[in-house]
């Protein structure tokens, strides 16, 4: 045997099992049990020493098994908390969500200890841990870490099991607290590889990778030996917190993360082809909710007898609309697929709300109107992520309709509304619009789904500071969907009103109401009212301190950050109108009056007028926010109009006795 070969055959031989062929840089090892005496001993975490706590260490190990013709991932979690701050209560409850429909995952092992800065652990209670419905496709696993205090370390680990491995559940490496170092690890079979790509971070994220040889077949090479098993890990270290702010669509959204797609399969491994086009195709091969449409002939005609009624097809589609919104019974439950019959849905069953709206789908087209379903993300579900398809990121469904090149956006759960008046929690940025043969994304956009009030109150002040008067209110959107609901629900005027006009007031009387309208969806729901409200103004000895915002007022800001980092996304957009005309009592003068002013930016506006003349004093605030999302570099001035906002509904004026 030539030298060079016996010495390569000695090395081959020598080296050991799991040896590494190939990797760059040290993958961090934590192991369940033990937790070094260096994090018992931290007393603060340096890059934020004002953390109440941090996340030490956030570990995926994702391997995959083969059984009954089917390949399974395995994904274990570990995760190590430190505690600086034993009044920290919610570092300690953990919430391990799950997708449970068809039995894609379920989650197995569950452990955990809480170790003590002074020695001794405490180990969690296996009967601590509940399971909680979420809705039709996830449930969580919560439980409550023991004994925690000051200084002490907190680590549990589960295994999730899942079915479905096209793609596998994101890992977040960003939380609300400072993360220390978050790592996720792949073993791969030689059948299959992922596209991990990282999303909403900017910091550095380490990518290794090592070839693990796990045969114990003998170094020689008269012997084939087996492929090495490919192992990936991303780390990430010192990643700072992300902190909730005021009007978002979802933190999650803004939270660094990492996803996972499958990318090859088979032997040879195939590139595989990722695309809405085959997410499109899937839905469309098991669950299409135009499937469900077509197959819904009950409904398909109870859609073309109202619409036998109508000259037009808005008429029709409001007609239709109306007979379903009034009859469902919704069950709270909001997803984008639904097995129950139409059927089920007209006669009154329980229904989720994708079954209501694939029974409203049903009922359209078979009024001749061009309607087609619309999957979404729910606000609390987070924006879809158009870079990444997936089946898995729609969790609602509405209808989408085009009449006369207006376009409508129906969701009929939502109880005592109209087409394009959906509710605030469906009201996310974009969706998907499934049609027979194309997909289209579309901005939802509903015209009708706004808070919209314009007041006009007429008032007078008596000496001793009692405010008597009358009020007219119209009411769109929202509001008005708030009212009709109560009304319908049995609940008396005067209650409605002091509610939804007066609800400052403990010290009101309120006769002679009204409320118009309520049959009227196309119409503002109208109030009308007669009130006295003791005490309004406090009385001096020079005269009556009063404040002049008697109603619409927004006594603190809901911004409270200097800075901002994220967009900001309201509830809807917003029309408040307030006209006030108060006469002041005999004996009293009014100083010289405020400035008319505006503040106004793009999407925005703030508008004030005042004038006197005689005993009257005449005002009005006009408040427009035409849209609802708001990019950051506007926040100082969207700051300065709500601070405006709540100037005015704290300001006094005092109008003096004459001497």
């Amino acid at each position: 045997m030539p030298r060079t070969l016996y010495i390569l055959v000695i090395l081959c031989v020598l080296l050991p099992v799991g040896a590494t062929a190939q990797q760059t840089g040290e993958l961090p090892e934590a192991s369940f049990g033990s937790v070094p005496d260096s994090l018992l001993a931290m007393e603060r975490y340096r890059p934020q020493p004002g953390a109440p706590y941090i996340i030490a260490h956030k570990e995926v190990d994702i391997s995959f098994r083969q059984e009954d013709q089917s390949i399974v991932a395995l994904l274990d979690y570990y995760v190590r908390i430190k505690i600086f701050n034993g009044e920290a209560k919610q570092a300690s409850v953990v919430a391990v969500p799950y997708y449970f429909d068809n039995e894609i995952e379920q989650v197995l092992d569950i452990r955990g200890y809480t170790h003590l800065p002074g020695g001794g652990r405490h180990a969690l209670d296996q009967n601590a841990i509940r399971t909680i419905n979420l809705n039709a496709r996830y449930n969580v696993k919560e439980f409550t870490m023991p004994a925690i205090e000051d200084g002490a370390v907190l680590e549990y680990a589960y295994t999730i099991e899942r079915k479905y491995i096209e793609e596998l559940p994101d890992f977040y490496i960003a939380h609300r607290v400072p993360t220390a170092l978050a790592r996720a690890s792949i073993s791969y079979p030689r059948y299959l590889r992922y596209e991990v790509d990282l999303f909403d971070y900017n910091g550095k994220v380490e990518h290794l990778t090592e070839q693990v040889d796990t045969s114990s077949v003998p170094k020689v090479f008269s012997i084939p030996q087996p492929e090495p098993v490919l192992r990936e890990h991303w780390i990430a270290r010192q990643v700072p917190a992300v902190e909730e702010e005021a009007y978002i669509t979802n933190l999650d959204d803004f939270r660094g993360k990492l996803k996972f797609k499958l990318d090859e399969f088979g032997l040879p491994r195939q590139k595989l082809e990722n695309s809405w086009e085959l997410v499109v195709a899937q839905i469309r091969q098991t669950r299409s909710p135009l499937k469900r449409a077509r197959e819904s002939k009950q409904a398909r005609e109870m859609g073309r007898s109202i619409a036998e009624a109508f000259a037009s097809k808005k008429e029709a589609q409001d007609s239709v609309y109306r007979y379903l919104n009034s009859r469902m019974r919704f069950n709270e439950s909001k997803q984008a697929f639904s097995e129950q019959p139409a059927d089920s849905v007209l006669g009154g069953a329980l229904a989720d709300q994708a079954a209501i709206n694939q029974t409203l789908l049903a009922m359209l087209q078979g009024a001749g109107i061009e309607a087609w379903p619309l999957l979404i993300s729910t606000r609390q579900f987070g924006r879809i992520n158009r870079s990444f398809p997936s089946y898995f990121q729609f969790n609602g469904l509405l209808v989408y309709s085009q009449i006369d090149g207006e376009s409508y956006f129906m969701d009929a759960s939502f109880p005592q509304s109209h087409p394009s008046l959906i509710p605030v929690s469906t009201y996310n940025e974009t969706g998907l619009v499934l049609k027979p043969d194309s997909y289209e994304w579309v901005e939802i956009s509903p015209d009708r789904s706004l808070f919209s009030i314009h007041i006009d109150l007429k008032g007078a002040l008596t000496p001793d500071g009692d405010l008597e008067g009358s009020i007219h209110s119209e009411s769109a959107g929202y509001p008005a969907q708030l009212i009709r609901q109560r009304k319908a629900a049995g609940e008396p005027e005067n209650k409605i009103i002091r509610d939804a006009l007066f609800d400052r007031y403990s010290d009101i009387q309120i006769t002679r109401t009204r409320i118009e309208n309520l049959d009227h969806y196309g119409r503002p729901v109208r109030i009308e009212a007669d009130f006295v409200i003791e005490q309004y103004a406090t009385s001096f000895r020079d005269g009556l301190e009063f404040q002049p915002l008697v109603v619409g007022s927004l006594p603190s800001n809901p911004f409270h950050e200097g800075t901002r980092r994220f967009p900001i996304t309201l509830d809807a957009p917003e029309e408040l109108e307030l006209h006030f005309e108060i006469a002041i009592p005999r004996g009293f003068q009014v100083e010289r009056g405020l400035e008319s002013q505006q503040l106004e930016i793009r999407g925005a506006r703030l508008q004030e007028r005042y004038r006197s003349e005689g005993r009257t004093i005449s005002y009005e605030y006009n408040i427009e926010l035409s849209r609802k999302n708001f990019e950051p570099s506007l926040y100082p001035q969207l700051l300065d109009l709500y601070e405006r906002w709540v100037t005015l509904s704290n300001m006094s004026w005092l109008i003096k006795r004459a001497s």
